[in-house]
């Protein structure tokens, strides 16, 4: 057993080796995935922009009391990572059909936004402990594109709490009373 398999071993970080299954439950969103909110949220990002793997900074610009802009904040890009057109265009469709088409994890949840959202579901399951909620999406809007994830602890499915709550901080960002929607009025699991 090579030496980070034996650590991993010792400390309760894996139980068994891993296999062939890992990886195609992983390439479906399943199965031994460890992940941040904001490692998601780059993720997306850099698959949004087309390898352009973004520095993640709060805010876009600091404004003056009488809401002048003083500064601009851009970050440079880190790094590209290479995949091709029709790779990135394989999951840009994936992303926009759970958001929109029939079916969809969060269809429900997104029937009547404005604007086009790309997004996926998630559900960590924690053991005895009740299921997270996750969902990752991103909006290509010309002038105010975004990434949003929300995880929830004890949220349940994805469609269930961390979808609603994703719409309704996407409809904050774009300003929309979005009175049509009701958070939890999602039906799909």
């Amino acid at each position: 057993m090579a030496g980070t398999d034996a650590a991993l071993y010792a400390c309760g970080g894996i139980e068994r080796p891993w296999s062939q299954g890992d990886n195609v439950n992983l390439a479906v969103g399943q199965g031994d995935l460890q992940a941040t909110p904001l490692q998601l949220a780059t993720a997306y990002s850099t698959v949004a922009n087309g390898g352009r793997a973004v520095r993640p900074h709060l805010g876009q610009a600091v404004e003056d009391g009488a809401g002048r802009l003083v500064q601009q904040i851009r970050k440079p890009a880190r790094r590209k990572v290479e995949f091709s057109a029709a790779n990135r265009q394989a999951i840009m469709d994936g992303l926009r059909g759970a958001a929109s088409e029939k079916g969809g994890t969060s269809a429900d949840v997104f029937r009547g936004f404005r604007y086009p959202v790309y997004g996926k579901t998630g559900t960590a399951e924690r053991g005895l402990s009740p299921d997270q909620s996750w969902y990752a999406a991103y909006v290509p809007h010309p002038t105010r594109p975004i990434v949003v994830v929300t995880t929830i602890e004890k949220g349940g499915f994805g469609a269930e709490t961390a979808a609603p709550a994703a719409r309704l901080i996407l409809s904050e960002w774009f300003h929309l009373s979005d009175r049509s929607f009701h958070a939890g009025s999602s039906q799909t699991r």
